[in-house]
């Protein structure tokens, strides 16, 4: 069945025109957008049935915007069609609802199939982390102050800013301007003109150039690209996505048409993906926005959750080593409550989709991160640091990435790669040493901290690890806690940030 789902969709992918359809998949994703009459002028309005516009996530006339990104990517990778003898092009309709729909359904009937013949027989919470890495940020949106102060914090100041600017010929600020001026614009119209148009903005054509040589590609060079890269993999839904590189795609003679058929992923290009364009300034760049990391870290805890007192990292000496303790420290009443261990690296693709993603770059750093937790907590029960313990101290690994989001069994793995560690490096580590240990990455840390109080903080790191917990992610999580907390009360809970 996966060959015959596969050639269904082929069929249509090879009959569409590459810029028709890419408007097509942008006139879709408005459609069932807050601003659905964007996109609705670029159907035959007779072919867009009732319910289609704004429909939900559960209707079936909903198109995800991870599918519509799966779909732009497979377009890339599809020929086009012969003419036939009598020299007709068979085309797909591009102004079609029907059209978008179609490939749509195609794909996730080839998806379900690809998911029978091996999946099924994996651990399902390893599927449950791929599916959360490709849609749960789509749930939540990319629009939001905190991801460009976030991201501007840790990678747009300083040594990474200065980098920056000496690489790509262009300052972090205007980059991420001129990004935002694209990404609106491609939110009210298909296609954007890198013309004259651009000075009433006071914008001159060179610097859009210098934007656009970072989140663009033309189309012609992102297919090649995405030829390449998703030939290995064997499942379409976990093919890597040249849209996160190259957002915008580039038509004509000259690249003078700028199009994205999801703009929100320029604004994902130009906050969070800037870690991309300043990681490549070796060792100095990446001890920098690390530190940065964890300043940002350390100074949001302080600021919104007040109370307890916040420290930074500091050296002591078990002889005859110096160690270093982990990067922020939670102290109530005097003793170590919370230990926090900051990662300010990214997961790869074959971490976040792989066949093995906890051999895959990224998973060694959480257990690194891990061991020097317990370490920290070990040493802190011998008396090496002058700190005492809480009963109920527990440890937090903070991150960029949703890296273990939903994926119970690499946690696990995790935790075992780290005892194994342990072991090797530390044999005085106990059992009441290893203490649990909460992945949060740090966009849903800042939901959290956006209602959370000390206590509530606390109670939702200890909640995670019962048994009836398992997988959950600590900002759903909280926000349970939270609504049953109110209910007792009688108050209607507020959403979260």
């Amino acid at each position: 069945m996966r060959s015959y789902y596969r050639k269904k969709l082929n069929k249509l992918l090879e009959a569409a025109g590459d810029e028709e359809f890419i408007q097509l998949l942008w006139a879709t994703h408005m459609l069932q957008s807050e601003t659905p009459d964007v996109g609705r002028k670029y159907f035959d309005p007779q072919t867009i049935p009732d319910g289609a516009t704004n429909a939900e996530f559960a209707d079936p006339l909903s198109i995800k915007p991870w599918e519509i990104e799966t779909l732009a990517n497979e377009l890339m990778t599809v020929p086009k069609v012969k003419p036939r003898k009598s020299g007709k092009v068979r085309s797909l309709r591009c102004d079609h609802f029907r059209s978008s729909l179609n490939c749509a359904r195609w794909l996730r009937e080839l998806e379900n199939a690809e998911f029978s013949i091996q999946k099924k027989r994996q651990d399902i919470f390893i599927e449950m982390g791929r599916i959360a890495a490709r849609q749960f940020d789509w749930q939540r949106g990319y629009v939001n102050i905190p991801q460009f102060y976030r991201n501007a914090f840790v990678c747009g100041q300083g040594e990474c800013a200065r980098y920056f600017s000496s690489t790509h010929g262009i300052s972090f600020n205007r980059f991420s301007q001129i990004g935002f001026m694209l990404f609106v614009s491609l939110m009210n119209f298909p296609v954007v003109r890198n013309d004259n148009s651009w000075a009433k903005l006071e914008v001159e054509w060179e610097e859009v150039e210098k934007v656009l040589a970072l989140i663009a590609l033309p189309f012609p060079v992102a297919a090649k690209l995405a030829r390449a890269r998703r030939r290995s993999v064997i499942h379409t839904a976990d093919k890597p996505s040249i849209l996160r590189q190259a957002p915008c795609l580039r038509f004509g003679e000259n690249g003078e048409r700028v199009r994205a058929p999801l703009p929100e992923l320029i604004l994902e290009r130009v906050t969070s993906g800037v870690f991309y364009d300043v990681v490549g300034g070796g060792g100095p760049i990446r001890d920098y926005y690390g530190r940065r990391f964890e300043d940002y870290c350390c100074k949001h805890l302080s600021e919104a959750l007040e109370g307890p007192e916040w420290k930074p990292e500091f050296s002591y000496r078990k002889k005859p080593q110096t160690f270093v303790s982990p990067d922020i420290l939670c102290m109530v009443n005097g003793q170590l409550d919370i230990a926090l261990e900051c990662k300010a690296t990214r997961m790869s693709q074959e971490a976040m989709f792989g066949k093995d993603p906890h051999v895959a770059r990224g998973y060694e750093d959480m257990t690194k991160a891990v061991f020097q937790l317990w370490r920290f907590f070990s040493h802190c029960r011998r008396g090496v640091t002058g700190f005492d313990l809480r009963d109920d101290a527990v440890g937090v690994v903070l991150t960029l990435d949703n890296c273990l989001t939903m994926a119970e069994s690499l946690r696990l793995e995790v935790l075992e790669d780290a005892e194994t560690m342990a072991k090797q490096k530390e044999p005085e580590i106990t059992a009441q040493d290893r203490r649990p240990i909460t992945f949060v990455a740090i966009p849903e840390l800042a939901r959290v901290l956006s209602v959370a109080t000390p206590t509530t903080f606390k109670e939702a790191l200890i909640e995670i690890h019962s048994d009836e917990r398992m997988g959950w992610r600590l900002d759903a999580l909280f926000l349970t806690l939270r609504a049953i907390a109110l209910q007792k009360r009688g108050v209607i809970a507020t959403p979260m940030i």
